[in-house]
């Protein structure tokens, strides 16, 4: 077992070690048969550690069949939150007896919702990586070079 979470071409590693090695459009059809769905390019992509798109929960999950990796560590892996329970499998029975206009504003909040998340889900993304990358620049800060004596810095003004 990994002491560490796997990374998204880790998983997608292991569906095809998990299905004789296969990969791209046999891993696909592997899928398929399976009743899952997962595009060839897709696993390609992944396992080539050069994907940059937000996988889609048909994927993902395809992934962790395959995988014989638990969904909430797939999920995890792409960085997505685990899926709750269907929202149309929670409303209440009656719903069906809103008018038209009402149901355009609930339809209307959901997607008012759905943007912020990717809004926010942007924003995280582009601020781990910026911390990232100013680790790297207060690393380099702080290493010392064995060829500059403290004597030949310059002086503070």
């Amino acid at each position: 077992m990994h002491s560490t979470p796997m990374t998204l071409k880790e998983i997608a590693q292991a569906a095809s070690d998990n299905n004789g090695g296969a990969r791209g459009r046999q891993l696909g059809r592997i899928a398929e048969r399976k009743g899952l769905t997962l595009s060839y390019t897709t696993v390609d992509k992944i396992l080539a550690g050069t994907y940059t798109s937000r996988p889609s929960r048909k994927t993902l999950e395809a992934l962790a069949t395959l995988s014989g990796v638990p969904v909430a560590d797939v999920y995890k892996a792409a960085n997505q939150d685990l899926p709750q329970a269907r929202l149309a499998d929670q409303l209440p029975p009656d719903v069906d007896s809103l008018t038209p206009e009402q149901r355009k504003v609930i339809i209307d909040i959901a997607r008012v919702f759905l943007k912020e998340n990717r809004t926010i889900q942007r924003l995280e993304t582009e601020i781990a990586q910026n911390e990232d990358k100013q680790d790297n620049y207060r690393l380099a800060a702080r290493e010392p070079d064995a060829e500059i004596a403290l004597d030949q810095l310059p002086e503070e003004s």
